[in-house]
């Protein structure tokens, strides 16, 4: 009896697997390339049991960037603001690089993120391409080499443990003060949201838990900025704001119409000819296309090197060749008619349009090659404001409706991003981890 039982229970598997398979070859293969702001929410919208869904990226979790410079200093941990790329059903995985899309025979070429020589191509009906930017460095010398960027989590991870080692290091008494002084001069290149938001972090950090566990060690903040102002994309009077709550914090300089010339392991030198030497140097100054939209062959913004779309989010050739199974969303490119910002909010916004239209019945049927525009309503973004974080219990809120400053800006910046964490478990995470922080302060351990 158990031998007929197994004999039945391997029959009916074959044929699952069996059912499945087949299921798969009847849909449409939708390749996704990335899983930052416009992969991993365009996979969420997606009706992904209409498809065959495959995404590839070498990051294999989504990032909730807007919380990254609290984990910088421990107010938040790493694994609070991550959200695995498995959790989503009905998805197919390779942590992997596309270097190669092949767009006229519908095929991308992949090398394996663990193994280089390991190199595997995937054939596609659609593909989305959401594979983002890199930090921009404007070819200056030295900042590949000794700056540290705040772009992913392992860059957060080595801000926090390069800042305890400083701490650490400077508090030793058998060193100079002249080198106490350097271990303890921070440089922070760039004048956007986040460098500002990583120096509120670094304040509370330094005010709250430094000054309590390293009293005898003096802190240097410098922030260095190109233009005469912070925060550009903000409305002016928020800018002049921000710009007035730094210059009243002791331990922070600003330093604008500046830029950096050198970056070496322990100095930086400025456009004026001084010459910082510092214990770290935090890089943030925008972004540059990434290899892979480097090479393609498409139609490009000069400016920002990313690729052009229509108004449907197709990516265009030249002017008048479009891709109509291509498209392209998030930092790695914009509508032709319209420049927009390389933010969460353009890219989240790009990819629940994009995922709502094929959605529709005659994009995933296998019989269909409608793959039209007509009648279907162009991308509009819809800019809902912006919020930063200042330090200090304070931050700035550019909303539509209003602008406004200081403590009720920061419970609103707090609120915004607390409810717009993807998982439940991230949120009851985040909310449990700034209740830690308040109550018994940031983790000063290095590991």
């Amino acid at each position: 009896m158990f031998r007929s039982w197994l004999k039945y229970s391997l029959i009916s598997n074959r044929l699952i697997h069996t059912v499945a398979r087949q299921e798969n070859n009847e849909k449409k293969k939708i390749i996704v390339l990335g899983a930052g702001w416009g992969g991993f929410q365009f996979v969420r919208y997606l009706k992904r049991n209409k498809y065959d869904v495959t995404l590839v990226s070498p990051r294999n979790h989504f990032l909730f960037t807007p919380l990254l410079p609290s984990t910088t200093v421990g107010t938040l941990e790493f694994r609070c603001i991550i959200e695995p790329v498995r959790t989503l059903s009905n998805l197919h995985y390779y942590q992997a690089y596309c270097d190669e899309i092949s767009y006229k025979t519908n095929q991308i070429h992949c090398q394996d993120f663990f193994n280089p020589n390991k190199e595997f191509s995937l054939d596609y009906d659609y593909l989305v391409c959401c594979h983002g930017a890199n930090s921009n460095t404007f070819g200056i010398p030295g900042v590949e080499q000794h700056a540290f960027f705040l772009k992913q989590l392992s860059d957060a991870r080595a801000i926090r443990n390069r800042l305890m080692e400083l701490f650490e290091r400077a508090s030793n008494r058998f060193i100079s003060e002249e080198e106490r002084k350097a271990l303890t001069t921070f440089v922070i290149v760039g004048g956007g949201p986040t460098s500002i938001e990583f120096s509120g972090e670094l304040h509370d950090f330094i005010v709250e838990d430094v000054a309590k566990w390293f009293p005898d060690v003096k802190t240097r903040v410098i922030v260095v900025e190109s233009t005469d102002h912070i925060l550009g994309t903000f409305d002016s009077k928020l800018t002049d704001y921000a710009m007035n709550i730094l210059k009243s914090r002791s331990e922070i300089t600003l330093k604008t119409n500046t830029y950096v010339k050198r970056v070496d392991e322990n100095e930086v030198l400025l456009s004026n000819g001084e010459v910082i030497r510092c214990g770290i140097t935090v890089w943030s100054t925008g972004l540059s296309p990434t290899k892979l939209t480097s090479t393609l062959q498409f139609s490009k913004e000069k400016r920002s090197g990313r690729l052009y779309t229509n108004d449907h989010l197709q990516v265009l050739v030249d002017d008048k060749t479009v891709i109509d199974n291509m498209f392209a969303l998030g930092d790695c490119a914009t509508p032709i008619n319209q420049s927009l910002p390389a933010t969460a909010q353009v890219a989240v916004q790009d990819a629940k349009y994009l995922a709502h239209r094929l959605n529709q019945k005659e994009f995933y049927l296998k019989n269909s090659n409608d793959i039209t525009t007509r009648n279907y309503p162009v991308f509009s973004f819809s800019n809902a404001g912006m919020l930063a974080y200042l330090g200090g219990y304070g931050g700035l809120a550019d909303l539509k409706q209003t602008k406004a400053t200081g403590f009720l800006s920061w419970l609103l910046w707090r609120s915004v991003y607390l409810t717009r964490l993807v998982s439940f478990k991230n949120r009851l995470l985040v909310a449990m981890f700034w209740f830690k922080s308040f109550v018994f302060g940031r983790d000063i351990s290095r590991f």
